[in-house]
């Protein structure tokens, strides 16, 4: 399988906006580092603060009117830059503000409404249309791939995807009718509205907003596989296609969860993810926003994109805003911006990652210590980017988007990224897959699965769970209300058969016979230490006692807040292991050894069998 993949490439990403030309020292940088793959962004949109996303001019001037001088222009200041540069370039999809404004519909906070609306779509089609014609004509020996994006930030997320509009509303009773589903009237879908239960909603009385949800992710889905299949027909064979798209983790409900039909349809080569949406704490093991057994099955190679704010990130937009909290939180100083970036680059390889460096608003690669590790960091790519064969994480952490139409209440999605930072915070890596993934995983590997949220029930679940999860000493994690839902009816009765009766105060654990059942009333209750309890009595293995880790057969990459002398355990008795970035000895024939970690420090290492 991994033969088929797209090798997992190195990449730079152009600040955006007037910030872009600040920074021509940082690409030539680049250039002499040994990164060839930049991603530009020519878009035609405005950020959340209202700023460009592009500080040249609009390509898209009006209905048919478009000036790709200005494509030509960026193309042209980066080669002259970085003359060897091979790009990977963004066609943002989304509506400049005079079409936004001519048909009333903003595609940056409505993709599911424009995907409805005839006239936006022809016009954003034929803007597709012309792009990928111009770039192939005139660029094509240049261009490596495209990023094909719409919604809010380039990434297809609409977060209030669920609220009625005049053109979803009379396409509802359409769409019911096509998927043999009976006609229901549009449901006001509301967090503060009365439900029947606490989360999920009752598939008897509550059958609208079911539906509705289903609705509305898959208007998504139809415009993201649309878009992707007339792509094909405009591009070389060899030249790849990306998107923001299939988040199902955490931001499930915001238009992503038909994604599994998405990738089936009209599969891209690769899927990017942001490292915002996991935790950045030094300390911690950061973690990922793909599902990549999703992925992994289907060939289609994931993109880490690496946005971590650096000590010397710029956040000052302009003389009256300045980013700050929240994602905007950044690492200290230039010895948390080493450990860290490394860090990312260490899970990025284990994993079989491709990886760039986003410079969002410029600043962010500047420092002596920061290059130094970049410049390391290609000439490392090279040697050992395509020698792991995938993560060997013990941990499985199963997504069901069936049982994530069903809820209703933004605080359980909370819930569970929460969970996903708390496993991150103790250092354990996780693999990510769907409940439909397991049917064909090799599951040996795993010594925990987590099921996020299994709230809807049916026989061949039952039969993956009996056949392949609930067996080999294993020990299996339901969360909240699992099985409550079963052959569309809505009874407490459902979960106890699956998870027997439970408090939801409570986490009880259960030793079976071939497994340990495992049940959080609350995933709040699986806090950072009972969770560490639990992997160490299923026997996940466990590296260090003062470390994260991420691991493949070929590589560790250990990360320490704490640094000094740590020891160091290994899954296997090793002949060699070698330091990667210092290339250097640090042990051999041994499962364990001493090594020294700057406070904090990464170290990353090959593994000789």
């Amino acid at each position: 399988m991994i033969e088929k993949m797209l090798s997992p490439f190195l990449a730079y990403r152009l600040p955006y906006g007037k910030f872009l030309h600040q920074e021509w020292e940082t690409l030539e940088f680049m250039r002499d580092a040994g990164i060839e793959w930049i991603s530009i962004s020519p878009m035609n949109t405005v950020n959340s603060v209202g700023d460009a996303y592009s500080d040249y001019p609009l390509i898209w001037k009006w209905d048919s009117v478009y000036d790709f001088r200005v494509l030509d222009a960026q193309m042209e200041d980066v080669l002259s830059h970085h003359p060897s540069a091979r790009f990977l370039v963004t066609v943002d999809l989304n509506s400049p503000l005079w079409l936004s404004r001519r048909l009333s519909v903003d595609s940056f906070y409505e993709v599911s409404n424009c995907s409805l609306h005839k006239e936006w779509k022809q016009l954003t089609l034929g803007y597709l249309d012309a792009f990928l014609r111009y770039g192939e004509s005139r660029w094509g020996s240049r261009i490596a791939g495209y990023v094909i994006a719409c919604g809010r930030t380039l990434e297809w997320i609409e977060s209030q995807n669920r609220k009625p509009s005049i053109l979803k509303n009379l396409h509802f009773q359409d769409w019911c009718k096509q998927h043999g589903l009976p006609h229901l009237e549009v449901p006001l879908i509301c967090d503060e509205a009365p439900h029947c239960h606490a989360y999920v909603y009752d598939p008897e009385k509550e059958v609208a907003e079911v539906q509705w949800n289903r609705y509305v992710n898959g208007l998504t889905a139809d415009l993201v596989i649309e878009f992707i299949t007339e792509a094909r027909k405009r591009i070389r064979p060899e030249a790849k296609i990306g998107v923001f798209y299939s988040h199902i983790r955490n931001g499930g409900i915001f238009g992503h969860l038909d994604c599994e039909r998405v990738l089936d349809t009209a599969p891209p080569d690769f899927v990017l993810g942001a490292a915002c949406n996991r935790p950045a704490e030094i300390g911690g093991n950061s973690g990922y926003i793909g599902v990549t057994e999703m992925l992994r099955r289907r060939n289609i190679n994931f993109l880490f994109e690496c946005d971590r704010i650096t000590s010397s990130a710029n956040l000052k937009m302009s003389e009256f805003v300045t980013l700050s909290g929240g994602i905007w939180d950044g690492w200290k100083n230039e010895d948390e911006d080493v450990a860290g970036l490394k860090r990312e680059l260490g899970m990025a390889l284990t994993n079989r990652f491709s990886f760039w460096f986003f410079n969002i608003w410029g600043g962010m690669y500047r420092t002596p210590a920061v290059r130094k590790l970049i410049r390391r960091a290609a000439e490392v790519w090279k040697t050992y980017a395509s020698l792991s064969t995938g993560s060997a994480a013990e941990i499985l952490l199963v997504i069901d988007p069936e049982s994530n139409y069903f809820l209703h209440s933004w605080k359980e999605i909370d819930r569970y990224t929460s969970l996903e930072n708390r496993i991150s915070a103790v250092g354990l890596p996780v693999d990510t897959a769907t409940v439909s993934d397991l049917e064909t995983m090799e599951l040996s590997q795993y010594k925990i699965v987590i099921f996020q949220n299994l709230a809807v029930m049916n026989s061949r679940k039952d039969a993956l769970l009996k056949t392949k999860i609930c067996k080999d000493c294993r020990t299996v994690v339901f969360l909240n209300t699992p099985g409550v839902v079963r052959d569309g009816v809505y009874a407490e009765a459902g979960m106890e058969l699956l998870a027997g009766s439970a408090s939801p105060e409570a986490v009880a654990v259960r030793k079976l016979t071939e497994w340990t059942l495992v049940h959080a009333g609350n995933a709040d209750l699986l806090t950072e230490e009972r969770i560490m309890e639990l992997a160490k009595a299923a026997g996940v293995f466990l590296c260090s006692e003062d470390a994260a880790f991420h691991w493949s057969r070929e590589l560790l990459a250990v990360h320490s807040k704490s640094g000094g002398e740590l020891l160091v355990r290994l899954p296997f008795r090793a002949k060699r292991v070698v330091e990667i970035f210092d290339d250097r000895v640090a042990a051999v024939e041994t499962d364990r050894f001493t090594d020294r970690f700057s406070s904090p420090g990464t170290n990353i290492y090959y593994l000789e069998h």
